[in-house]
Formats: C-alpha cells, structure tokens, sequence
C-alpha cells in the first residue's frame, strides 16, 4: 500500500489537515446537507473516526504517493498542498452545500510560442487579442471568489508575457496554489526567482522524450535542451518540480514512458504528469487510431500505480487513472475550467466547448451556465473523447464552439453516473443552491 498507516495516522493528528475538513462537514451538518457517509466521519464525540477514516482514504488514495515538500504533504498535482490556503478552500467548497465550485482553473495567457508541437491543444482556435495585464488580474480574482484552490498558467508559452510574475503573486496571494506550464523557454534563473517571490508553487515542463533528436524533431532545434535547462533550474530554485509528457499510441507501444520516467529519476524530478492525446487543438480531426486503446489506457494506469508504491523516483499522475470511473472520472466544467487568451471559457484544455467571454460576462454567470450544461456533476467518462463525433460535426463554426451550439451539445451527451469517488462521498446525491 503506497499511502502508509503510519502516514494517515500522522495527518489524522494534524488539527491542520483535519480540521478544515470537520469544520465544513460540521456546517453542512447543522444545515441539514449530509455529504458524506456516516461510517467515514463520526459527529457524536466530535471527533474523527480513525479507523474508517483510514478505510476511506485508502480507498481514495490506493496507489498514490504521499510525500513531503517545503513543509507541505503532497499527493500529486491534482490536490493542493497541505497543510495550507488552498487546502482549506478545496474541503470548504467540496462539503459547503453551494453550488459547484471549481477545484482548478488553467488560464492560457498567451497563444504566442516558439515551440511547434504537433499535437498543441491550442492550435487551431480562434483566438482575439490577449487580455490586458488589468483584465487578467481581474479574472484571476474572479477564480478566487469562485473558491479554486489550484490557478494554472499556460497558453503558448506563458514565459512570454512579461507580467507573469505579477499575475502569478495575485493568484498565490489571494490564496489560491499557483502553477506554471511550460515548454522551458525564457524560463531563466532571474524569472524563476522572480515566480518564488511571487509565490509560485510548482513548475510543470512539457517532455516527448529522453532522447534529443527525438525531442527536437517535433518542437524544434534546441527545445530538449530548453526542458533539460528549465527542469534543473526549477528544482534548484526549490519548487515543486513536473515534467508532462503526451500518451499517444507510440508512445505507450514502445515503452516511451518508461525511458522518460527514468531520465526523470535522474534530474530529482517530484512528478511525471502523462496525459493522453486529445481530439483538440492540431489533433480535432484525427482518426479514432491516433487515440489510446482501452488497453494501452489501462497499461498506463498500472504503470501509475506501480511507480507510486516505489518509495524513490518520481511520482506518476496519469490523468487516466486519477480521471478514471473508478476515481474522480471527467470534471471538466464542473470541478475544472478553462479560459483562452481572449477570455473565452471552456470546460477544460482540450473540450473546444465556447460558454462565453469574461470581457463581456461575469466569470461567476458563464460557469454557472457551463456546470448546468455539462449535467452539474463530473461525469464517469471523459466529455470530448466520448463525444468527439458531435463536436467534430460542427466544425464550420470554428473553435471553440459557440456557447448556444456548446449547450446543445451537452444537452444531446446527457447525464452519466457519478464516478466512484463521488458516488461514495455524497450517496448518490447532492443539494443545490
């Protein structure tokens, strides 16, 4: 078992990572909302019920890592440090009985990039002019009135635009765990200090292989060295340090990933986040072979698995295990968001689903309208792989789509069953506003 007894008895005695837990689920009690099953946590002492609390979180967590960096426990990239801010906020707004809130929001702060990934999310979308460093802090303080514990800056190349810093100490100054998604170029040590003074919590950098030519083939000349260079260089500066790489077919069938994840071990990387291909971006028109297998998806969920129970290396995150049914499933536009360089809102990264523009309309009002679109609950499969077809039929409209098409496209996909994670935690039901 990768998550250790002695290790949940730890944080069970930590009154800083209990306690935002019972306090919320103390509210939503004397209100009448009942979140969670009554063998997990046990109200007649006030107190924690260890044993089923163990039962419970082993359940959850069965082939994560826990571990430790600057004084924070850490499970992998999809839950915020703790103890901490945005800790306390993810167990606020998971057990307050309001509306959805958003655990994550990526915001793609520029489309420019000198890299020219093949299979880039954002190529090929629509996109008007970058939002202005004002509108940006705005939108940043909009995410934290939502209640997101984790803000994500990406694009393109986030390096680029020169007041990444600023937006990045609002968004950890309001309370919320700032990370950074990068290609590695212009991420120079005087950049690097100036995202810790601001408060940055981790740097991801994107990764296709271990092997230069390779690399360099897809991106560009020079591109495995920028990855090398930014990956030493956030470790050393002390964040939390990921490399992301993209599962495609190939990618699975001749082992990339287990020569990656080595190369990794080697530069003290903290986490190998692997996502897999997505019909979006550069890929929206591909056929159904340049996508995972059920197979090949389940030999990356073992190979998550088995690399957390080692007690070395690099934790893995593959987003098909953590989103798998059995877990967490899909949450995009319901427990995750996305907002393009022009303002545009989108489920997540790769669902080219438009609900509005935050120039024109208050971010609160376009994700309320998304959650109640995309059935107000993380769905068992993911949104834009199941329904690629529909979202391909439209395509003269450009992407991402028109909110009133985007809607009708949810609407068709209709309602799935929880994931198995929720299903357990709010027996099979929820309260609205």
């Amino acid at each position: 078992m990768s998550i250790r007894f002695h290790q949940i008895i730890a944080l069970g005695l930590d009154s800083r990572v209990r306690g935002p837990a019972l306090d919320a689920l103390k509210k939503t009690r004397a209100m009448g909302i009942r979140r969670l099953p009554d063998d997990v946590f046990s109200f007649k002492r006030g107190k924690l019920g260890m044993a089923a609390a163990y039962r419970f979180l082993r359940e959850w967590l069965d082939g994560e890592r826990l571990t430790r960096h600057n004084g924070q426990w850490v499970v992998n990239s999809f839950i915020p440090p703790f103890p901490g801010t945005a800790y306390n906020r993810l167990f606020d707004n998971m057990f307050s009985g309001r509306h959805l809130s958003p655990v994550s929001g990526f915001l793609a702060v520029t489309a420019r990039c000198p890299a020219r990934c093949p299979h880039c999310s954002h190529g090929g979308r629509r996109s008007g002019a970058e939002l202005s460093t004002g509108e940006t802090l705005g939108l940043i303080r909009q995410l934290h009135g939502l209640g997101a514990s984790i803000i994500g800056f990406t694009g393109g190349e986030p390096c680029m635009r020169e007041d990444l810093p600023e937006l990045v100490r609002v968004a950890s100054e309001g309370g919320a765990a700032a990370i950074l998604f990068t290609s590695g170029f212009g991420l120079t040590d005087a950049l690097l200090a100036e995202l810790r003074k601001a408060g940055l919590w981790s740097v991801c950098v994107s990764i296709d292989s271990d092997i230069a030519q390779e690399h360099d083939a897809g991106r560009g000349e020079g591109s495995f060295e920028a990855v090398v260079s930014a990956l030493r260089r956030a470790k050393a500066a002390g964040f939390y340090t990921m490399a992301g790489a993209l599962a495609t077919p190939v990618f699975v069938e001749t082992k990339r990933y287990r020569r990656i994840y080595d190369f990794l071990s080697t530069l003290g990387v903290h986490e190998m986040r692997i996502v897999e291909a997505m019909p979006c971006g550069k890929m929206v028109a591909c056929s159904d072979e340049a996508f995972l297998s059920p197979a090949r998806v389940t030999e990356l969920r073992q190979f998550h698995v088995a690399m957390n129970r080692k007690r070395t290396g690099p934790k893995v995150c593959a987003f098909n295990q953590v989103e798998s049914p059995e877990l967490l499933g899909c949450g995009a536009g319901t427990q995750h968001l996305f907002i393009g360089p022009d303002g545009t809102v989108c489920p997540c990264d790769f669902t080219p689903l438009g609900f509005g523009n935050v120039r024109d309309t208050p971010l609160a009002d376009i994700w309320r309208r998304m959650n109640l679109a995309m059935g107000d609950n993380p769905r068992t499969h993911c949104f834009v792989h199941k329904n690629r077809a529909a979202i391909r039929s439209h395509a003269e409209f450009g992407y991402p789509l028109p909110p009133d098409i985007s809607e009708a496209i949810c609407h068709a996909a209709g309602p799935e069953p929880l994931p198995g994670y929720f299903a357990l935690v709010t027996q099979g039901g929820k309260k609205d506003e």
